[in-house]
């Protein structure tokens, strides 16, 4: 079991169904037993019109009880715009759902590799009081933003200069981020989680390795194979 497991989070009920509806993620308004399955949800969803995802079907299967869907590689395509909330005609929110369904399939030890690519958020922000974009993502944003973001990033320090900023967007936060993210157990579920990658990667479940040592691209590496040397990604 996952440390500090939240029951508030992740209540232990009967079904799917009361799970999401009991979950302190999860207003009292939620309209899942209304759910009348026109899939304006998936009409709306701007995950649907490149993947497989559909919100629809995650509601019919949480509806049905069908705990496969904590291993459905669906539910984390969803990126939380919330456009299947508002389009909904009868409140429901497939968007809070797949949290509450992300979280239960964390702490059974499913798709917890997909958690690799954020390990280097926290412990960016607990050294420097500040997040940063993981080093995989950078190179997404390479692909997908061009040359025009490549040219800003490297020059990001004269940048910095010209608009009379410092060269390195850092706070001095005495320590207070490090200590919260300890006392509320960050460090242990970071501990954890690597653990859990590391265990289906050596039973082969794995084929990239998301070790923090090395500094490879992919989807679970951590730094960017960037032609180019430049400074720190983007402070957030």
């Amino acid at each position: 079991m996952m440390p500090y497991v939240n029951e508030y989070d992740t209540p232990d009920c009967k079904t799917l169904a009361e799970t999401a509806k009991k979950s302190i993620r999860t207003p009292e308004s939620l309209g899942l037993d209304r759910c009348i399955q026109c899939g304006a949800c998936t009409a709306s969803c701007p995950a649907a019109r490149f993947t497989d995802y559909s919100p629809r079907q995650i509601v019919k299967k949480v509806l049905e009880n069908d705990h496969s869907v904590l291993e459905s590689e669906m539910i984390w395509s969803c990126f939380y715009c919330y456009s299947c909330n508002v389009r909904c005609p009868r409140n429901n929110s497939p968007v809070t759902i797949v949290q509450v369904l992300r979280q239960m399939a964390i702490n059974e030890g499913i798709g917890i590799e997909k958690l690799g690519y954020f390990l280097e958020i926290g412990e960016y922000l607990a050294e420097n009081g500040a997040s940063k974009v993981p080093g995989a993502g950078i190179k997404n944003m390479e692909r997908d933003l061009g040359d025009r973001w490549i040219g800003m990033k490297k020059n990001l320090e004269f940048i910095r200069s010209e608009l009379g900023l410092s060269s390195r967007d850092i706070r001095d936060t005495h320590g207070e981020v490090q200590a919260i993210l300890e006392s509320t157990g960050y460090f242990e579920r970071e501990k954890w989680i690597k653990a859990k990658i590391q265990e289906k990667k050596v039973n082969g479940f794995l084929k990239t390795d998301c070790s923090n040592n090395e500094r490879k691209s992919g989807d679970f590496g951590f730094e960017s194979d960037r032609e180019y040397t430049g400074q720190e990604a983007f402070t957030i």
